[in-house]
């Protein structure tokens, strides 16, 4: 329910109350259905909630179940990813994102995620995404982030998102060709990893980006 909703983002409501209903008869000290319900609220406030309160309450619901998992197993590297992904979001949606404290939290899991599974392709990109948004002075390094963008897309091409973040980066730094071959690429992927995320997410994020560099050089 959670890889293939794009048809159907019903499926998403589901396949929390399923999990929600699992943990309330008993299974809230099992990681992988803590991760999986994380993620499920997480994407629930991605892609089905109505308003800002309801946006914010979602990921709350996310960070704070996916803090538990990563209590209860400290060395699982999903663990700690879904709880930086859903800190993250949380954090951005409140408007604290670039607050000291959330950067210190967000920082320090992705780190744990990296050190624990140096191949974490997500951790590549939420690492490469936070170099890339901060300033130099709050620990921004853009080619830092580009390597991060890159060891994701190598490590799989088919992840459309990482070309996207890519993109942006290179948008920032006025490297426009390079901008759109990532971006093309992402309109001409066949067979996406994540193929609801491309579907609902993606391909129209990278038709906006073309169309407002068209004339960059």
């Amino acid at each position: 329910m959670l890889r293939q909703y794009q048809d159907d983002p019903t499926r998403i409501d589901r396949a929390r109350d399923l999990l929600e209903a699992a943990v309330a008869k008993g299974a809230g000290d099992d990681v992988p259905t803590l991760v999986a319900l994380a993620r499920a609220w997480f994407l629930y406030g991605e892609e089905r909630a109505k308003t800002h309160e309801t946006k914010i309450a979602a990921y709350e619901r996310a960070r704070d179940v996916a803090k538990r998992a990563t209590e209860l197993a400290p060395k699982d590297p999903d663990a700690h990813l879904w709880h930086a992904i859903t800190l993250g979001t949380w954090s951005h949606a409140k408007g604290l994102l670039r607050s000291a404290l959330a950067l210190r939290d967000l920082r320090k899991e992705v780190d744990t995620v990296l050190r624990l599974d140096p191949k974490n392709i997500d951790a590549h990109i939420m690492a490469g995404s936070i170099a890339r948004e901060l300033p130099v002075v709050l620990g921004g390094d853009r080619k830092d982030a580009e390597e991060h963008f890159k060891t994701a897309r190598r490590l799989d091409p088919r992840l459309t998102g990482a070309r996207i973040e890519l993109a942006q980066l290179y948008v920032n730094m006025g490297r426009y060709q390079e901008a759109r071959q990532e971006l093309q690429a992402v309109l001409d992927e066949r067979a996406p990893t994540d193929r609801a995320r491309w579907t609902l997410k993606e391909l129209p994020r990278a038709r906006q980006m073309l169309e407002a560099i068209r004339d960059k050089n």
